[in-house]
């Protein structure tokens, strides 16, 4: 393998690098994507916010900012009745500093492991009386996130609910308590407490040849809008990694956006990256290649929808990269040990082919009507 010095000093090295400093001296990212009614950004760490390289790279690049997990409930209420303000008032400054749309992630997520741990504990409690200890349990959060961050435009006002291996309604305390119209409650909760808000419905979702994942959102989807929910778009994570090398269906995926579309919903593309654990080679340029060929394909083809409204990639660099922290799935790491390359930015900040990819993506875009 290419240690750094060799792979500069390599023709492949240096065409990349010549590549990737015209990318890095191009329009910004947010100014490519707002050209053709677009809007490009980034989801970010509390960390990522304390340091002033990359406060710059997200500031330069981005219109659009999610807290990774700050805004979760489980992460801002870990102790009933305490909320850890600190963090997420971080990412309310610096947006509105920085003019930077801040995306609400996320209201209700429906996820055991993603619950507040005190929540999970006195289910049998909030179960009473057909639910409504724990209604009222969801006003009181939601009363809290509209009154203190009242300027948010955007909000996921229900997450995951959906199984990725088959499609089914996700179990949960939500699911086990109220049912699936806890969809309901949320997004009404939301609607009235935020009523001039974009709310949305976020998901896994993937161009994979395995279609019960997209069913079962279509289906849970078709019912909600059927019972008269009011929901305004679809987020589509966009962890497309996981496709690359492997089997993909493009006229299915082409489908279920032609679907989406005529539900009348927005689009959202909240989650992009794409990890290379499934590239075989070694060599960065190669692997750098294949990465940004695979995102360039995804985003022609679901770009090409005029309700996609958004871009935004979970990281904008490697070094910052949940693939490469150490709590992620030792199973979804690259086989040879490698740290993965998944986002348009490298663990040094240096621009890469799929920044270039994403950029051209964006900038061949039909143009949205305003």
């Amino acid at each position: 393998m290419l240690n750094r010095r060799s792979f500069i000093g390599s023709a492949a090295g240096a065409a990349l690098l010549a590549t990737t400093v015209r990318a890095g001296e191009a329009e910004t990212l947010d100014a490519i994507a707002r050209r053709r009614g677009l809007r490009f950004g980034t989801a970010a760490s509390f960390d990522q916010l304390k340091r002033a390289d990359s406060r710059a790279l997200i500031a330069r690049e981005c219109g659009v900012l999610t807290a990774e997990n700050e805004f979760k409930w489980k992460h801002l209420e870990r102790i009933e009745g305490k909320y850890r303000e600190t963090e997420v008032d971080a990412f309310y400054r610096f947006a509105a500093d920085e003019g930077m749309q801040l995306r609400g992630h996320t209201f209700v997520w429906s996820q055991d492991n993603r619950i507040p741990d005190w929540m999970l504990a006195k289910e049998a409690d909030l179960a009473r009386d057909a639910g409504k200890p724990l209604v009222a349990l969801m006003q009181r959060h939601c009363d809290y996130l509209a009154k203190r961050y009242p300027t948010i435009p955007s909000w996921d006002a229900v997450n995951e609910v959906v199984q990725l291996q088959d499609g089914a309604l996700r179990s949960s305390l939500f699911l086990r308590v109220l049912g699936e119209h806890f969809i309901d409650i949320a997004f009404a909760m939301m609607r009235e407490a935020l009523p001039k808000c974009q709310m949305v419905y976020n998901d896994y979702m993937s161009w994979d040849a395995k279609p019960d994942h997209r069913d079962g959102v279509l289906r849970m989807l078709e019912g909600a809008l059927g019972r008269g929910v009011k929901i305004d778009a679809l987020g589509i994570q966009s962890h497309i990694g996981g496709t690359l090398g492997r089997k993909r269906d493009e006229l299915a995926w082409r489908k279920f956006l032609e679907t989406v579309q005529g539900m009348g919903l927005d689009v959202l593309i909240t989650e992009l990256d794409c990890s290379d654990r499934n590239v075989a080679a070694t060599d960065p340029a190669a692997r750098d290649a294949e990465v940004a060929a695979f995102t360039k394909g995804y985003l022609d083809l679901t770009l090409g929808f005029t309700n996609v409204e958004q871009v935004v990639t979970w990281s904008l660099t490697d070094f910052d990269s949940y693939l490469n922290r150490p709590g992620y799935p030792g199973e979804r790491r690259r086989p040879d040990g490698l740290a993965m390359r998944g986002h348009p930015y490298d663990a040094e900040m240096r621009p890469k082919p799929l920044r270039t990819a994403i950029a051209d993506e964006l900038a061949a875009a039909p143009i949205r009507k305003a």
